[in-house]
This record gives structure tokens, sequence and C-alpha cells, in this order.
């Protein structure tokens, strides 16, 4: 980039412009989908109205053996959580499960290019669809496909009553939301969300060393992770992918997004089970007097 060049994208984003898209190279992006297509034959090209991107889409049961399980763990879960609301044993930070249906929930997890003010190219969704649940991840190709990445969830959060996170209100969503404002893309949604993050570190502060998710996995259903990419090494993949689209780069990618949701169902299951105890325990610490 030259230097007259240079000062001119720097005078362009002191006044809050947007700096021009990169053109993509002949041929580059049909590279890159095609490999996409061989790493995840259910994936398919999703339209939006900002551009394509690229979704996969598979039944939870394709990805996880202990599904029907989990399933049933995870609608039982609120009708606890509104049998113990009438008792007045749900703890608050769950009180969202008791005012919500299973097919109106949504759980969410995100993937980033780096921390605030870098690109969002990855949202996994685990959702109810009918009586099967499934797992979508829409997945921006390049870097200009984040805006179609966007555009999509804003199309898709209007149906959502429920969303279900981990650090969510701190992370996920608010990134979600200023991606969105630097895009211009508008979304009209109004949902309950519920962050499983800080009922976790009420419920196990104290019995674990901490309440990271990979921590609670462990904790909760005896499982380790064989071969999962380290979530600092995440954005660089992405971007070495978005270099030279190779697809065996960003696969394991989406391989932790899967996990990192199956492990959010097990852990609002495992919250709202656990919920009585949890209660009665903290209602006896603050009436116990102290010796």
């Amino acid at each position: 980039m030259s230097l007259t060049e240079l000062k001119r994208r720097i005078s362009e984003l002191q006044r809050g412009e947007k700096p021009p898209r990169p053109p993509v190279a002949p041929g580059e992006h049909g590279r890159a989908s095609s490999e996409l297509y061989q790493q995840f034959p259910e994936g398919s090209a999703c339209p939006t109205d900002r551009g394509e991107i690229f979704l996969s889409e598979a039944g939870l049961k394709d990805i996880y053996s202990g599904t029907s399980a989990l399933v049933a763990r995870f609608r039982r879960a609120f009708k606890q959580a509104k049998r113990l609301a009438r008792k007045d044993e749900l703890p608050r930070f769950l009180e969202p499960l008791a005012e919500a249906t299973p097919k109106e929930t949504v759980l969410i997890d995100t993937e980033t290019a780096g921390f605030h003010g870098r690109p969002l190219f990855m949202v996994g969704l685990l959702r109810l669809s009918g009586s099967k649940p499934v797992v979508s991840q829409y997945f921006a190709r390049t870097y200009a496909e984040e805006a179609g990445l966007l555009a999509k969830m804003a199309e898709l959060l209007p149906e959502v009553g429920l969303l279900v996170s981990f650090n969510g209100k701190a992370f996920d969503w608010p990134f979600v939301r200023d991606r969105m404002v630097y895009h211009r893309v508008s979304c009209q949604a109004e949902f309950a969300h519920l962050d499983l993050l800080h009922p976790s570190r009420r419920r196990w502060r104290d019995e674990l060393p901490n309440c990271r998710l990979q921590t609670l996995e462990r904790y909760l259903s005896g499982r380790w992770r064989s071969g999962d990419i380290p979530g600092e090494e995440i954005p660089q993949r992405y971007h070495d992918y978005v270099r030279n689209g190779d697809a065996r780069l960003i696969a394991p990618i989406f391989h932790h997004n899967r996990l990192d949701l199956v492990a959010m169902m097990e852990l609002l299951a495992a919250l709202v089970e656990g919920a009585p105890s949890a209660a009665r325990a903290h209602a006896n610490s603050a009436t116990t007097p102290r010796t």
C-alpha cells in the first residue's frame, strides 16, 4: 500500500467511514467453497440480503451419541423450572426458563477473529426443529461475508424467545450487536437471555478450580475433549483460511463450536437439576448462626 493510500485509509477511519472491501480473486471463492463441502458434505449455500454465506446444518444425533438422553434432560429442565417457580424454589438467575419453552429456546456460541473491532465469522445455534435438535453453523468464508452472516442473524433472532449462552451477556451478544451497527444491519429482536456462566459460578465456584466451560464439561459429564483446538488459536486459523482457502484449517473450529453447544445444553440441564438442593443450601447458610 502506498503512503498516499495509507493516509487516505487512516482519514476514512477517523471520519468513521468503512474502508472498501478487498476484491476476491477469480476462482478463489469457488475453490474455498469446494473444500468446505468436502469437509462438511451437509453444508449448503445460504442466501441473505447482504450476500451468500456458508451453512453447515446437521442433526445433533449425527454429532453426539448421547443425544436422546440429553434432549430428554433438556425438556425436563423447563418443566422442572416451572414446578420450582410455583413453589418459589427456583433461583432467580434461572427464572427465564420458567417463562420459556424448549421450542422457542436457542443456544448460541460465536467464533470471532479477535476481540473488539475484529470480524465475527461463525455463529453456531442449537435448537429444536420439531422434535429433533439441530445444530446450525453460519460461516463467513471471507471477511466480506460478515455482513451476510449478520443479516442472517437479524432474520433469525426475532423468532427466538429465549437465548442461552455462556458468557454471552458480556461477550457474544454485545459483539454481534456491535458488528451489526458497524455493518448497518438492523435487528428488531426481543428475547430473554440466560447466560449460564454466572449461575455456574454461583453453583460450583467452591467446588471447582474454575468455571470455564470445558472444566464444567469434565466435571458434569466426565468427558475430556481430545484434539480440541485451543480458543486462542482460533483467530489466526481463520485468517490463514481466508488467505489460502484450506478448509482443513477451520474444520477444528466447527468441531469446537459444536462441542461448546453440546456442553451448554448439558450445563443448562445440570443447573436446573441441582437447583432445589442449591436453594436449600443457600437458605440454610443464610439462617444458620455461625459458631
